[in-house]
């Protein structure tokens, strides 16, 4: 699969170890690529919704000019089915014809895919985990393109690998990429500690800061939740453009984020001793 391979060797071009976590409905294993040394670290994650795969290419832009000492794991992109599907639409995947009737049944009957969030099985992986978990505003309770948070809390394998990777390794911060928006988000319902750090994150980016009381079931939230450490959501790109989010505004959005990576290295190292007093 071309797609695929583009992608590893993307990973491999950032000149960290590259390792897997698990694995995609489709079979595809998720990679992660680390920098950086010791216990403690930043893990960074991206390609969370299909349509949003332009942070995955950030990302990992990104990654390639960070050479501090600091551990960083970054997951470029976690819904690579998703990705393919939005991209390439359903013929890409070798399924039974009920299959693809289900997928355009979730599409709303559209042939064109490039607006789909979900994973391969109509599941919203942010939506997927153990955190008031199908009690958000826009939560739906069948497969769809986006919005559906699945028949239980980790019920898909993405969601799954990245869980048990957050609960297994100890991280000072977790930061989720999206787009579009130019918005930091961070807290779960009322647990709003570590504003400090998210402004400083916020202005760093030149984006808004925003609180996300009526967010349940993401990443940021379930790992606020469980750890009651800083996690962040951040929405790169402008509204002005349309989703898919342009790759050609990729060189603009490397730009903006330029050495974010170092600051958010620098914010972990004094969260940590924040959590250990």
């Amino acid at each position: 699969m071309r797609e695929y391979n583009e992608l590893i060797n993307h990973c491999y071009l950032t000149g960290g170890k590259v390792s897997y976590i698990g694995e995609t409905h489709a079979g595809y294993k998720i990679p992660m690529v680390t920098k950086g040394a010791g216990d403690v670290g930043v893990l960074i994650i991206g390609g969370i919704h299909a349509r949003e795969y332009i942070t995955s290419f950030l990302l990992l832009r990104l990654l390639a000019e960070y050479h501090g000492e600091v551990r960083v794991d970054v997951i470029p992109m976690l819904n690579f089915d998703g990705y393919l599907l939005s991209k390439k639409g359903v013929d890409v995947f070798p399924m039974k014809l009920k299959d693809r009737q289900a997928l355009y049944v979730m599409n709303g009957g559209k042939s064109d895919f490039s607006l789909w969030k979900a994973n391969i099985r109509g599941v919203d992986l942010n939506t997927n985990f153990p955190a008031k978990w199908g009690e958000g505003e826009y939560n739906v309770f069948t497969p769809s393109s986006e919005n559906y948070v699945g028949v239980a809390p980790l019920s898909e394998l993405e969601t799954q690998a990245v869980y048990k990777l957050m609960k297994s390794s100890e991280y000072a911060l977790v930061v989720c990429y999206h787009s579009k928006g130019e918005e930091v988000y961070w807290g779960f319902q009322k647990d709003i500690r570590y504003k400090k750090y998210a402004r400083a994150v916020a202005n760093k980016l030149n984006y808004k800061l925003k609180e996300t009381p009526r967010s349940t079931g993401g990443i940021k939230d379930v790992w606020t939740l469980e750890t009651g450490r800083l996690g962040l959501t951040i929405e790169v790109g402008n509204d002005k453009f349309t989703h898919p989010y342009p790759m050609r505004e990729l060189d603009n959005l490397v730009r903006q984020h330029e050495g974010i990576i170092d600051y958010y290295t620098r914010i972990a190292k004094e969260l940590w001793k924040t959590y250990g007093s």
